[in-house]
């Protein structure tokens, strides 16, 4: 007889040959297995608790609950707790897991789970896997979470799940399906709901996720939480009704799974309803950026027209003017012929003038001069028209702000600057000219501080145009 220090068991036999035996060989492999790949501190307390709920919770079935250690056949992984029934060789082997992040990169951990759960059935067990809570890893917000590698192996397929496969293949089809595969990614083929358990050991709790994979990736799956339930760890080792599986969460959950497919339901119709508003909404950007390109277009030919009459009434000043010319040098001509060939044509020239100055008023009179100041006139007029019309009509970055129509506001403005503008000099007070604006009328629905900058863009555009159009140089000072 040998002592341990092990709980539960203070002695073992050993052969009379000191050669070794299944415990001496399973406690060896155990603890090689917890101080490699486990919180050995953390694991210690978990399985306190975890002996302390399963022998209050099984106690009445007359179960034997025992390390996996003592198991009496040599094993080559050795289970956290092994749970014996009276009259039944049925086993069942019970794991908890803290660190199922190790071997990430090169997947030596997800091997050693494989082969753990793979032996488990070979020998007869019936697996049930806890994984620690601080790998849960799940968004809220999108309703999708990640398993790493080896979690996966340590997820289990219960009669819930196969009557969850059944009840999406019937209803999540055609254009349900078409928008559950859009809005989460999903790549699978079919339906595969799985379930895992992570224990809150501090806390005594036990979560349950089901859920079905919607996407592989090299180091971790991400997944699609169907439903999940959080209950205290006593209940979820609760024996169930059949005396074939722990409790963990509700045996049935049609409820969940209605629930399930109206949220889906209501997500569908919610994302189509974004859809319709946001095709309106690039509808209506469409139209008006239409509408803008087709006043751009109108203004073009606008100003081609007006630069194209501009042009021919520069052309028929000029030719005002060269018949003017032509007529000085006709008259020139005509006197020059009637001066007598003794008179000195200086002579000729101030008597000629002399007389007539009396001779004919009408002639006197001069059309050509009097037409051509008219020509200037329209020309200036022209010119102070299309000035006029640009800064009426020209698209201003941020005018939307501005309610009403886009020439009342701007004519509340000129009229503004006509009465304050000095000379060549204009400064302006943006917070004095809005209060102006209001004054007249004007209303925002933006803040004033955004109306500012409209202003100003309107302000430098008076500016360009009347030098440009113009061509006078305005000093402009601009002040908050």
């Amino acid at each position: 007889m040998n002592l341990t220090k092990d709980e539960g068991r203070p002695f073992y036999f050993r052969r009379n040959d000191e050669s070794e035996c299944s415990y001496s060989e399973n406690t060896k492999t155990y603890d090689k297995h917890v101080s490699k790949l486990e919180d050995k501190s953390k694991k210690d307390i978990g399985l306190t608790i975890f002996r302390e709920k399963l022998e209050g919770e099984l106690k009445p079935y007359n179960v034997e609950i025992e390390r996996g250690y003592h198991y009496k056949k040599k094993l080559s992984f050795i289970p956290d707790f092994i749970i014996k029934f009276p009259n039944s060789e049925e086993h069942w082997a019970i794991d908890y897991f803290t660190a199922i992040d190790q071997g990430l990169t090169s997947g030596s951990y997800a091997r050693h789970l494989s082969k753990r759960m793979k032996t488990y059935k070979e020998e007869g067990f019936k697996p049930f896997s806890f994984v620690d809570y601080s790998w849960l890893s799940f968004l809220e917000e999108t309703n999708k979470g990640t398993l790493l590698t080896a979690e996966t192996y340590v997820t289990s397929k219960t009669h819930e799940d196969y009557q969850w496969d059944t009840f999406l293949e019937q209803n999540m089809q055609g254009r349900l399906l078409d928008f559950f595969t859009k809005v989460t990614g999903a790549t699978m083929r079919e339906f595969n709901s799985r379930s895992i358990a992570y224990v809150d050991v501090f806390n005594r709790l036990c979560t349950i996720f089901r859920f079905i994979p919607i996407a592989q990736h090299d180091r971790n799956i991400t997944f699609y939480k169907l439903s999940s339930s959080e209950i205290p760890l006593a209940q979820a080792l609760a024996m169930n009704a059949d005396h074939n599986h722990f409790v963990l969460s509700k045996e049935n959950e049609d409820d969940r799974r209605n629930d399930f497919l109206n949220a889906l339901f209501e997500k569908k119709q919610q994302f189509e309803l974004e859809q319709q508003g946001l095709r309106e909404e690039q509808g209506r950007t469409k139209a008006e950026e239409e509408r803008v390109k087709q006043e751009e277009k109108k203004q073009r030919s606008r100003l081609r027209a007006e630069a194209a009459e501009m042009q021919m009434l520069r052309q028929r000043a000029e030719e005002l003017e060269d018949e003017q010319v032509e007529r000085e040098m006709q008259e020139r001509a005509r006197r020059a012929a009637l001066r007598p060939i003794e008179e000195h044509p200086e002579y000729w020239n101030e008597r000629s003038r002399r007389n007539s100055k009396y001779s004919n008023y009408t002639y006197q009179q001069n059309p050509s001069i009097t037409t051509h100041e008219k020509t200037e006139d329209s020309i200036e007029k022209k010119k102070k028209e299309k000035v006029r019309d640009l800064l009426l009509s020209q698209p201003i970055t941020g005018e939307l702000y501005i309610d009403g129509d886009k020439k009342s506001w701007r004519i509340v403005i000129l009229k503004w600057i006509n009465e304050n503008q000095s000379g060549d000099s204009l400064v302006v007070s943006l917070q004095k000219i809005i209060s102006h604006m209001k004054s007249e009328g004007i209303s925002f629905n933006q803040s004033d501080k955004l109306v500012k900058y409209t202003i100003k863009h309107f302000l430098e555009f008076y500016r360009k145009t009347i030098k440009t159009e113009l061509k006078k140089m305005i000093e402009l000072n601009i002040k908050e």
